[in-house]
């Protein structure tokens, strides 16, 4: 399967993120304009791992639109430095503060194409899954400084529930149509360097992310 046979699913997830966004921005606007501005504990120096063929594809998007060398060089040293700073923690890679390769100055330069956790981490939230039941989460330290009381007398949640369900349904039928079923758990900086490997193998031209 070819990159642009992808293009559906990635383009119906990109459907789906949208709609997060929208719901999030709701309940921002619930809790005062609630916004990470000024947050010391920045969820992009946390340790994340993603288990989705169709987050990776969809964060390849955003890398194939960079192209700055410079910043693809920046970019890709910083990937590798985190990579190996995660391998050397296999236990408690959670404990590790590392910013994210992809925050440049502040900013996520993939924004629009940042993963999952990134787009609903900080607003409480709860899912219903037959597996544990019901989960709260009270949101990031930063929410709970800020809105914490706000939140208790207001109970507004994000539910997540219907974005997993159909983020995992639309991953189902892509790894059946991909017949690929091994488990993937990858961070950023592990997408970074395999679609800098993928693109390069491609090409055999020595490039990278701006190369599609």
């Amino acid at each position: 399967m070819t990159s642009e046979d992808l293009t559906p699913y990635i383009d119906k997830l990109g459907d789906i993120y949208q709609e997060i966004d929208a719901q999030y921005a709701q309940l921002q606007g619930v809790y005062n304009g609630f916004s990470c501005d000024g947050c010391e504990d920045n969820c992009c120096n946390t340790v994340f791992f993603h288990y989705t063929l169709l987050e990776t594809n969809y964060l390849y998007r955003g890398l194939s639109e960079i192209n700055d060398p410079q910043q693809i060089e920046v970019i890709l040293q910083r990937a590798e430095d985190y990579s190996r700073q995660v391998v050397s923690h296999p236990y408690d890679s959670h404990k590790l503060r590392i910013m994210c390769p992809l925050n440049l100055e502040g900013r996520c330069i993939v924004y629009k194409h940042r993963p999952l956790i990134c787009r609903i981490h900080g607003v409480p939230a709860v899912l219903h899954s037959s597996a544990k039941g019901r989960q709260e989460w009270d949101g990031c330290q930063q929410f709970v400084l800020r809105c914490g009381n706000d939140a208790k007398a207001k109970g507004e949640l994000l539910d997540r529930t219907p974005f997993y369900t159909r983020i995992a349904t639309l991953e189902k039928q892509l790894r059946e149509e991909l017949v690929f079923f091994h488990k993937t758990k990858k961070t950023i900086a592990d997408m970074v360097m395999d679609f800098a490997n993928m693109v390069m193998s491609s090409t055999m031209q020595g490039c990278s992310f701006g190369c599609k």
